[in-house]
């Protein structure tokens, strides 16, 4: 990512400086000290100190130093979480002696099938007389499932790429059906070409498919079961990709897919302008092998001895911390990175790999006292190129919201995730922003970042005109379960929020 050598934007909030920067001990020292306290008859764990640093981005130098900090983030969030199963376990009222673990639902995508016939559309000029799509800002297409250039309307039904002729007004005509691969979302439309979005899940493709090569990364790892058998479970490291497929319609009858390019995570939003894609996805990785749960001997539950349950509370949490905390280590950058695949028709291999990380790990970029192991990764493409020619970034982040103009590329993400605030109540919502300069279609460029009080609810939250942002926001506390409402002096709840301020 490159630096703008001048901001081009007069952001309109005030940038909050970094304050005193907390130091991190390393996480394999002082293990056997993290319980700290009995409050409120649960034992405390040791967290770390959490602060709101400056929402600048700054650049890595050192692969290790990234390493590092996502390793501390997956640490920190873990001992949050098992803190909060020892309030589950001691506080009144909040007992529980089990975790609920599912998996995501998968909803597959329909297909319509029907009896096609091709016609021939006129080709009067129509330019200014048809309504687009929506798009927020002018010159900027925007991902979307149908398209018009007045002459056809291109439509994604289920699985299909479909293409429909308009001789006249109020007359549709269906020329084509192209079946894609996985489930098509949105398409981006510029001359003759239409580039297609698609998120592929691992389990809907169909057996034999390359693609499951390509995703079968399987891993095992060995747990006991209730009974103190050991069990093992087998698993795909990552189970989605964002598939960008490249289709020629210069003949409406036969669209022909060009190539197909793959990226792991999932789809945040995509951009179109003078035939360069701007992709933004999110990848936000989960290990199996780290604990959220503390494992308890079986007899565990029969002793009545408040004190020896605790004593075995606290031994065999240190324990699973322990076993947390190396599977923590032994992690690596490519645990952590989204991989991306090529796939065009002059490819010796089905799947061409590329990677997205250099020596340095200088594209790589976060704001100071960050804790989040999510990586939000800008890919800047020249699709329409007999090469691919592109350029990435990423950034350490939350889910954000996207917003873009001709010049200007906005993120919008919290702060800090929910479970930062617990035990750490002295801060409210916060979102950072980050802007980049766009105007190069060759190249994305950081100009700055800056926060707003609250969180930013979608990218029409979000403006841009002149060089001055807008910045829309509501605060609220959300996910924070364990924050007590106000009541007044009859006992009535208070209001609290959400409120709306620009």
């Amino acid at each position: 990512m490159m630096k703008s050598p001048q901001s081009t934007i007069f952001v309109l909030f005030i940038l909050l400086s970094s304050g005193c920067l907390g130091v991190i001990d390393d996480i394999n020292e002082g293990i056997d000290d993290t319980i700290i306290s009995i409050d409120d008859e649960y034992p405390q764990l040791d967290l770390s100190e959490r602060i709101f640093g400056s929402p600048q981005l700054v650049s890595y130098q050192q692969c290790s130093d990234l390493l590092s900090d996502l390793k501390q983030s997956v640490y920190d969030e873990m001992l949050v979480q098992l803190d909060q199963q020892s309030y589950y376990h001691w506080t009144p009222n909040m007992y529980v002696d089990d975790m609920w673990r599912g998996g995501d639902d998968i909803a597959l995508a329909e297909s319509a099938e029907g009896d096609l016939s091709a016609t021939s559309a006129n080709s009067d000029d129509r330019t200014g007389d048809y309504s687009g799509t929506n798009n927020q800002e002018s010159g900027v297409d925007e991902a979307d499932f149908i398209k018009t250039d007045g002459h056809y309307i291109y439509m994604i039904n289920g699985d299909k790429l479909l293409i429909m002729g308009v001789p006249e007004f109020g007359e549709l005509n269906l020329l084509s059906n192209t079946t894609m691969i996985g489930s098509p979302m949105q398409m981006m439309l510029e001359g003759n070409r239409i580039v297609i979005t698609s998120s592929i899940n691992y389990w809907n493709l169909p057996f034999g498919h390359p693609l499951l090569d390509v995703m079968g990364h399987e891993e095992s790892y060995t747990y006991f079961n209730g009974d103190g058998e050991p069990k093992t479970n087998t698993y795909i490291r990552y189970e989605s990709l964002v598939m960008y497929t490249i289709v020629d319609i210069s003949d409406k009858l036969n669209p022909v897919i060009e190539k197909e390019l793959l990226i792991e995570g999932n789809y945040h939003t995509a951009r179109l302008v003078d035939g360069t894609v701007r992709s933004v996805t999110h990848l936000y990785t989960y290990f199996q092998g780290i604990q959220s749960w503390v494992s308890l001997p079986n007899n565990y539950y029969q002793i009545e001895d408040r004190y020896e349950q605790m004593n075995i509370w606290n031994q065999s949490l240190l324990e699973t911390i322990n076993s947390n905390n190396a599977v923590i280590q032994s992690l690596t950058l490519d645990d952590f990175i989204p991989q991306m695949y090529e796939s065009t028709s002059e490819s010796e291999s089905p799947y061409v790999k590329t990677s997205l990380i250099s020596d340095d790990c200088s594209e790589f970029s976060a704001s100071p006292e960050t804790t989040v192991r999510g990586l939000t990764t800008i890919i800047t493409m020249k699709m329409f190129e007999e090469v691919v020619e592109f350029e990435v970034d990423h950034i350490t982040s939350r889910w954000a919201h996207v917003y873009s103009s001709g010049n200007t590329l906005l993120l919008a993400e919290p702060t800090a995730d929910w479970w930062w605030f617990w035990r750490n109540d002295g801060f409210e919502d916060s979102t950072n922003i980050h802007a980049f300069d766009i105007s190069d279609s060759n190249s994305t460029s950081y100009i700055g970042s800056g926060r707003v009080s609250g969180t930013v609810q979608d990218q029409f939250s979000m403006s841009e005109f002149q060089g001055s942002i807008r910045i829309a926001s509501t605060s609220d506390s959300w996910g924070r379960w364990w924050l007590e409402g106000e009541i007044d002096e009859n006992g009535d709840p208070i209001f609290t929020g959400p409120t709306n301020q620009v």
